[in-house]
């Protein structure tokens, strides 16, 4: 693993880096109460957020490409109860799982529940709330599949 000044990692003994992963400066990676596992040859750009911290775990594939600033985080808060400050309702928790050969677009943030299979693209920007499946392009808020890699269309 090889990590540029200013990065951080939080709750060490849960994060594994499975051969060469490259990550850019001011890399943040938290996983004190969950778990992150990172396949070889993936590479996260600059100032990437990467939270497993209040549980659930995130996975992420073989010969990936995160960009700048992308945000993966596996805990949302809970606000059902109107009558409770959202703060102390809780969280839920569910993994995230990236499968190899993805490319995560710059400041695209990935919410917790997503898989993202194999050979896929989210562009910049994109806020995943859903599965993406093998080989698609997804973009927008929230992140919708455009088309699929080798198609004819452009985009």
């Amino acid at each position: 693993m090889s990590c540029s000044a200013g990065c951080e990692f939080s709750g060490a003994a849960n994060i594994s880096f499975e051969g060469v992963v490259g990550i850019g400066a001011n890399g943040f990676f938290s996983a004190r109460g969950g778990s992150i596992r990172i396949g070889n040859n993936s590479f996260f750009n600059r100032d990437v957020h990467i939270n497993a911290d209040i549980g659930g775990q995130i996975v992420i594939g073989e010969n990936c490409l995160i960009g700048p600033k992308v945000v993966m985080r596996t805990a949302s808060h809970c606000f059902e109860k109107k009558e409770v400050n959202i703060r102390e309702q809780g969280h839920q928790i569910a993994d995230i799982l990236i499968e190899d050969d993805c490319w995560i677009g710059a400041n695209a943030i990935i919410l917790g529940g997503v898989h993202i299979g194999r050979g896929s693209i989210i562009g910049a920007g994109a806020v995943v709330t859903k599965d993406i499946p093998s080989m698609a392009i997804a973009v927008g808020v929230p992140a919708k599949v455009l088309k699929y890699r080798g198609a004819q269309s452009t985009i």
